[in-house]
């Protein structure tokens, strides 16, 4: 095939080389001998045929091509900044060193012979591979409002009137808070506080307040479907916190959920007593939460969304969004919005079906 279009390069008006030989001359061709003359006449005929016939075709074949590779769009493949990075760091690994900085113990902080604890800091520890620049909490569960009101003091509270709230966070906190405002306000955007000031700082009352929001609703719901006995029920009111919260997490292994929907883990709908990030001042719930715009602004200054199926909810670190790989998180895609949690093996109750 690529001999033919060698030979017919020439009749189709296509460039070759021609060994600077000149073209036939009409007085050359008066001089061609008379027993040639019929081969002549007949190549030319051949040729008159080849320039009719085959050229077009071979032309329009070549158009054809060039067209489709001027008028192909280019496409490019958008990709998330952290889709090209290696595999996360185990989040063990990544906090050793976090803490190794600070000069803090991890057993200090949860003991291994504390599930829950281990739990809470799998779940919710995300603010311990944090920016330097803010205070992580001395423990995984706070157990009083006297423990809480030292830590919130000794860290630092910054606030700033959003709307009609007073916010109140850790001052770097507030500082990037800021300013991922004043650009959502620039684009004609806005970041706002939901539920009021609960949207942020909050004590232990608040934090036990809002258990009792989802474990009383559940208690009564589950009673009525007879998957727990009236005599069940009033134990588990008058356990004592730490292990009412440890009941009611191995209650969830069993799909008896006590979620608002009661359909996963209460841990991603509220937070238990004393464990909360809202406690730490380094949370902020967003009105805004379902814009994707107001999601990128808020990653930009260091603001990410690390617990589970609470949408609203942003957790400060400080940090790139493509460095949170190397301290130990790993994304998770939940309904369109990405998660960054701590990259450890394990099971999300309710959300893994």
């Amino acid at each position: 095939m690529a001999a033919f279009f060698v030979l017919l390069a020439p009749l189709c008006g296509m460039p070759v080389d021609r060994q600077n030989r000149p073209p036939l001359s009409s007085s050359t061709l008066l001089e061609v001998a008379p027993g040639t003359l019929s081969c002549f006449a007949a190549s030319m005929y051949l040729r008159s045929l080849i320039l009719i016939v085959v050229c077009p075709i071979f032309a329009s074949g070549a158009i054809s091509v060039t067209e489709k590779m001027s008028t192909q769009p280019i496409t490019s493949n958008p990709r998330r900044e952290t889709d090209d990075l290696k595999e996360p760091t185990p989040f063990y690994e990544a906090l050793a060193k976090a803490l190794k900085k600070r000069k803090i113990k991890l057993d200090a902080i949860c003991p291994p012979t504390d599930p829950v604890a281990r739990r809470i800091l799998e779940e919710y520890g995300a603010i311990y591979v944090a920016d330097k620049k803010v205070t992580p909490p001395p423990v995984c569960i706070f157990t009083n409002e006297e423990q809480v009101t030292k830590f919130q003091e000794a860290a630092g509270v910054a606030s700033e009137l959003i709307g009609f709230d007073e916010i109140e966070l850790q001052p770097e906190a507030l500082k990037k808070l800021k300013k991922a405002r004043e650009e959502a306000q620039k684009e004609g955007l806005d970041i706002t506080p939901r539920d009021g000031a609960e949207a942020a700082r909050r004590n232990y009352e608040d934090s036990v307040r809002l258990w009792n929001s989802r474990f009383e609703p559940a208690l009564d719901y589950w009673l009525s479907q007879s998957r727990l006995t009236a005599e069940q029920v009033a134990r588990l009111r008058t356990l004592p916190l730490s292990q009412q919260i440890a009941e009611v997490l191995e209650l969830e292994k069993t799909g008896i959920y006590f979620s608002k929907d009661l359909s996963k883990s209460i841990l991603y709908s509220i937070a238990a007593p004393g464990t909360s990030q809202h406690i730490a001042m380094l949370a902020f719930d967003v009105n805004e939460f379902e814009n994707p715009r107001v999601r990128e602004i808020m990653a930009k200054h260091g603001w990410f969304q690390t617990v589970l199926s609470d949408l609203p909810h942003f957790t400060f670190l400080g940090l790139k969004e493509k460095d949170l790989p190397k301290h130990g998180l790993r994304n998770l895609e939940i309904n369109g919005q990405v998660f960054w949690i701590p990259n450890v093996q394990g099971v999300h109750p309710g959300l893994d079906k």
